[in-house]
């Protein structure tokens, strides 16, 4: 049966994967970088707070939303070693408690003496907040009480207790969305490294010469073959040597034979060469799943220290490729 050879560039072997986990990390960031747009600021002031004579901010309207929800934060402003016990709540028209939370706040300082060395601390405690998303439209009262305050030191105290409270609506909490783009873009870039290794490594043949072969069984009409040739070479070499590869069938009949150049790369050290290595790499389609035998010789070989051979059957690629196909 006649050989028929020729090239043909193709896209049907590309891995896909790699570049769906890029949009899933591209849409991720999008949606970080989308997150304050969504939001709305409904309240924003400061008030002052005393102990059985709680704040409340009514007709706040909650509504369903796809994206977000309404974010309540509160901080307390106290001067050092003083407490505070605060409770956030939202209530429906009936007062029924919708969300709430409790703080205890504190904000301490002191000097520090430690082998002749001194110092100042300070370490505090100020700030709640309440996420709530609306399962319907309705009207809330926001409630804003004092539960205690008093000094670190034991003693209580009647003073009214300033804070600043915002409440903003559609807000999208973005600290999931850190981690996501951080692993989605790890399992990416992993993606993107792991193709290479995709598919059976048939042939590795290594040899301190110029002319590595090797045979295995190989190719069918929906794999990809792919076939690598890494030369090491010294000093004297031109800057580019060329490279003979031929295929065998079973029968040990040529199937195919191509010359291609290679162009060394000199790595230098003080002026002196220290590396000289060439790579070339070729994609062959074998219509027929059968044994076939890969030579290389590369030429002229007189520089050529050491010369290896890999074939991986079932390869997929990132992007279209040149690839030869024998039928």
């Amino acid at each position: 049966m006649p050989v028929t050879v020729n090239t043909q560039r193709t896209g049907r072997f590309i891995h896909w994967w790699p570049y769906v986990a890029l949009g899933a990390s591209a849409l991720v960031f999008l949606s970080l970088m989308t997150a304050p747009f969504f939001k709305q600021t409904l309240v924003n002031k400061n008030v002052q707070v005393k102990e059985e004579e709680p704040f409340k901010i009514k007709s706040l309207q909650l509504t369903p939303q796809l994206i977000g929800a309404l974010r309540v934060d509160v901080n307390a402003i106290v001067p050092d070693n003083r407490w505070v016990t605060y409770e956030i709540q939202l209530l429906d028209k009936q007062g029924k408690v919708l969300a709430s939370g409790i703080k205890e706040a504190w904000k301490e300082s002191g000097f520090w003496s430690e082998e002749g060395e001194t110092g100042t601390w300070s370490e505090e405690d100020l700030t709640a907040g309440l996420d709530v998303r609306a399962k319907k439209n309705e009207e809330v009262t926001l409630a804003l009480a004092v539960l205690g305050y008093g000094e670190t030191s034991g003693k209580e105290l009647a003073e009214a207790v300033p804070f600043t409270m915002t409440v903003e609506n559609g807000v999208i909490d973005t600290r999931p969305l850190w981690g996501g783009v951080f692993w989605s873009t790890f399992f990416s870039i992993m993606a993107l490294f792991a193709t290479r290794r995709i598919g059976k490594k048939a042939i590795s043949a290594k040899i301190n010469d110029s002319d590595p072969n090797g045979r295995e069984t190989v190719g069918g009409a929906n794999r990809l073959v792919r076939v690598n040739v890494d030369i090491q070479s010294d000093d004297t070499s031109p800057n580019e040597l060329e490279v003979y590869l031929s295929i065998n069938d079973a029968y040990g009949e040529q199937v195919y034979a191509g010359s291609f150049p290679v162009k060394l790369s000199f790595t230098k050290e003080k002026g002196k060469i220290t590396k000289v290595t060439g790579k070339l790499e070729k994609f062959f389609i074998l219509e027929q799943h059968a044994s076939y035998g890969f030579h290389v010789e590369v030429l002229p070989d007189e520089p050529v220290d050491r010369t290896s051979l890999i074939v991986r059957d079932g390869v997929r690629t990132l992007k279209p490729v040149e690839a030869i196909l024998i039928q």
